[in-house]
């Protein structure tokens, strides 16, 4: 087309294209401008009926007469019957390429944004809709003025369905939900799409994100966007406001006109002046340490110290959390290597109560036992696990003496806040743990109250020896079998230690929860006959309902309830526990993953993501956390985000079961089925006894049409099966075993598969069935139930 005259326009360079068609920078003969010249695929006028259609619409924006919107200056169509719009040229670049090479400051995303929300009310003023409102779609001249592109062509037929050839992943991200439903839309999708475009340009992250068409248009219509000011805490919370109102799931809660959006644009405008004033945000507080701070220094020593615990200055890069901390297990410095749980004892109850605070991130103890004897430095420690600060301390126990040493130390610059020697008898082992944890609390957290105070004070026994055995109890259990043995005599080992203590103070509520959690371990990782097993259900119970008769509120009890709740099949119940758990600690990773557990159980698969999100942030190397988050993100069909976490679990624990079978499965979700062969081969006399590894074998032979052996091979009564049904085109079977599994799953606790069945790719062959359909509309029915009966929480 370079160089070929095109009616009086003589074509100079090629400057676009996409979906929507090519578009040519030209020179108009007759006027001596440069103006742009859109060529439309033919697929897109179809018909005449089309033809007609496309005309009436681009006449209508041609009248549009806005500072914001890009002037239309002719329809017309070459002689063999290609339609082209010509349009007038503007030197510059479009939004999407700006938000690529810079992050933009907040004045400007406030300009852009101001401008964008005006030529659309006018557009809407005058009955028209863009409807593909994206970062490609908007210019920015070279003056900083804005040019809403391609009105009038993108209210094309051909854009009315997902399913025609035009659609692109990239237009989808844009959509609002009704939009890819297919359902006639009206100015409050472009309000929608110009609400994902403000939260793109301030996160650079998709509100709703996935590989897939089916993915995305999943999370558009179920997901809640991950909170602006969690990405980008300097952004003004109105800015939040502003995107959560645009993204309203129905079309009647976001803004009725884009004039209302404005004026909240131009409140966010004025906060801003004014936090630039008062120097409060990030960039502020640099300014405010380099200039203010020594002015106070010298006015009022007190405001400065205040200042430097508050703004620390040196830390060189601050986490997501402004107050975040890891205790380092404590260095057993007696003569008697047995002395170490007290070590880890002392370590396990500072990390309990400073998980009490709701502001203060705290790492759990499986992540910071990883640092036993470490040589890694406080800066390095501090960013594997994203902390601003460490505690690093020693233990000596003799006799019955105990000498306890802290340090707190900032990640940033390997500086100390504070040391400090206890030196104290061994009876005031809880008033050193409870000193030490509120020494923190206070450095930590400026505006802690008295209450907190308290709050965080350790749940004390009626002496010391049953504390010790307690202590000795959880290493026994959690450092020892489930750590690293699965060894009976350990296991035995920890029960004799909790019935001890318990029987030195029966007083004392975490001697039970403790002894009924180790039960509930047990269970899950033990062959027990029927008689067995019910045995020590019994055993749970009864402990629990001892730990609750003397303290209800404590977390770690209500976490424990949940479990075996849940193992006895009282969901609802099992649900209150939880909840009440991260009511009390919501910050405790054990208590998030509980809760992740039991969404994933239920097939309410997003929020169980966002659960295991919030384990890992606090205890992030816990690979169970990333296998688990990596297996549902893979059903989600977030397949690039699922192998990251995936291999995440895999570099902390090379061989971790769940871990290697979800990434075996990812593997075959996104066909690169030798890779998962080879994955398979590897760890096949591992595991191959395991019905999941089997399972997987038996799926990987179906795949490749190897149906004698795939059927043969494959293990009944898991769930694999009706992949396997789907990959050798055996639709009746796959029908008929989809049915009775929905009813099993009514009967265990009113598990969903919907996501599953409509996302996954290895059932392309049964959707198209009206069976399939039937089955998946039952699913949804129990999914939209277990959606109202148990995601009312405000945690």
């Amino acid at each position: 087309m370079i160089g070929k005259t095109v009616s009086h326009y003589r074509i100079i360079e090629k400057v676009g294209s996409g979906g929507m068609g090519m578009i040519y920078k030209a020179q108009d003969l007759i006027l001596d401008r440069f103006i742009a010249l859109k060529f439309l695929p033919p697929h897109m006028m179809a018909s005449d009926e089309d033809r007609q259609r496309f005309i009436q619409e681009a006449r209508a924006a041609s009248a549009l007469d806005h500072p914001n919107i890009c002037a239309i200056h002719e329809i017309d169509q070459t002689g063999d019957g290609q339609m082209y719009i010509v349009m007038a040229y503007y030197e510059g670049e479009t939004l999407e390429d700006k938000i690529k090479d810079e992050r933009l400051k907040i004045k400007d995303v406030i300009e852009y944004v101001t401008q964008i929300a005006s030529g659309l009310h006018n557009a809407h003023q005058k009955g028209i809709v863009h409807r593909d409102i994206k970062p490609a779609n908007i210019m920015i001249t070279g003056e900083g003025i804005v040019k809403i592109l391609d009105f009038g062509v993108a209210k094309l037929p051909a854009q009315s369905r997902l399913t025609r050839q035009s659609t692109t992943l990239g237009t989808i991200l844009y959509m609002s939900p009704e939009q890819t439903r297919g359902e006639e839309v009206d100015y409050r999708t472009d309000i929608w799409s110009l609400g994902v475009i403000i939260y793109e340009i301030l996160t650079g992250q998709m509100p709703f994100k996935g590989e897939y068409d089916s993915a995305v248009i999943y999370s558009i219509l179920n997901d809640k966007q991950q909170p602006l000011t969690s990405l980008r805490p300097e952004v003004p919370v109105a800015f939040e406001r502003i995107i959560d109102k645009c993204l309203e799931k129905d079309p009647a809660d976001r803004y009725r006109h884009a004039d209302e959006l404005i004026r909240d644009l131009q409140h966010a405008d004025k906060k801003e002046e004014s936090a630039g004033k008062q120097e409060t945000g990030p960039q502020g507080m640099k300014r405010l340490k380099l200039f203010v701070l020594p002015v106070l220094f010298l006015v009022v020593v007190g405001l400065f110290l205040i200042g430097y615990f508050h703004f620390r200055p040196g830390e060189t890069e601050p986490t997501g959390w402004e107050n975040s901390i890891a205790v380092l297990p404590f260095d057993n410095l007696s003569n008697d290597p047995a002395q170490q749980y007290f070590c880890d004892g002392m370590t396990e109850q500072i990390i309990s109560n400073l998980a009490r605070l709701p502001n203060l991130k705290v790492i759990s103890r499986t992540s910071v036992m990883n640092y036993k004897k470490t040589d890694k430095t406080i800066p390095e420690i501090g960013k594997d696990l994203n902390v601003a600060h460490i505690l690093e301390g020693s233990v000596r126990k003799f006799g019955d003496r105990l000498r306890v040493t802290a340090q707190l130390i900032r990640t940033g610059d390997d500086a100390y806040i504070w040391t400090e020697n206890y030196d104290r008898e061994y009876k005031e082992l809880f008033d050193v743990q409870d000193d030490v944890s509120e020494a923190i609390a206070t450095s930590l957290l400026i505006n802690i109250s008295p209450r907190e105070i308290t709050g965080i004070k350790t749940r004390r026994p009626a002496n010391t020896e049953a504390y010790e055995y307690y202590m000795k109890g959880r290493y026994f259990h959690y450092s020892k079998y489930w750590g690293a043995t699965i060894d009976q005599d350990d296991f035995k080992t920890s029960e004799q230690m909790f019935l001890k203590a318990i029987d030195l103070d029966p007083t004392y509520a975490l001697s039970y929860a403790d002894l009924a959690d180790l039960y509930n371990t047990y269970c899950r990782t033990s062959l027990l006959d029927e008689t067995e097993y019910r045995n020590y259900l019994a055993l749970q119970r009864k402990y629990l309902d001892k730990a609750l008769a003397l303290d209800s509120n404590l977390a770690e009890v209500q976490i424990i309830k949940s479990w075996i709740h849940q193992e006895h099949g009282e969901i609802e119940a099992a649900y209150t526990s939880i909840r009440k758990a991260l009511k009390l600690n919501p910050n405790d990773a054990y208590a998030n993953s509980t809760m992740a557990r039991f969404y994933h159980a239920r097939g309410l698969i997003n929020q169980a993501h966002i659960y295991f999100v919030r384990a890992i942030e606090t205890d992030p190397l816990q690979p169970m956390h990333y296998a688990w988050n990596g297996y549902c993100l893979n059903i989600l069909g977030n397949y690039q985000e699922a192998e990251n976490n995936l291999k995440q679990a895999l570099e902390i624990a090379p061989d971790h079961f769940v871990a290697i079978a979800n990434y075996i499965l990812l593997l075959i979700n996104t066909e690169r089925y030798d890779a998962a062969n080879a994955m398979l081969e590897k760890f096949y006399p591992l595991y191959g006894s395991n019905n999941n590894m089997v399972g997987l074998h038996a799926l990987l032979l179906a795949l490749k049409g190897d149906k004698e052996n795939a059927l043969k091979s494959y293990p009944e009564g898991h769930y694999y099966k009706y992949f396997i049904y789907a990959a050798l085109h055996m639709n009746d079977a796959g029908i008929d075993y989809l049915k009775e599994l929905y009813r099993d799953h009514l009967a265990r606790g009113e598990e969903s598969r919907y996501i599953e069945l409509s996302i996954n790719p290895l059932l392309k062959n049964l959707r198209a069935d009206p069976r399939f359909r039937e089955i998946l509309a039952k699913h949804h029915q129990l999914y939209d139930a277990n959606v109202k009966k148990y995601t009312d929480n405000e945690i």
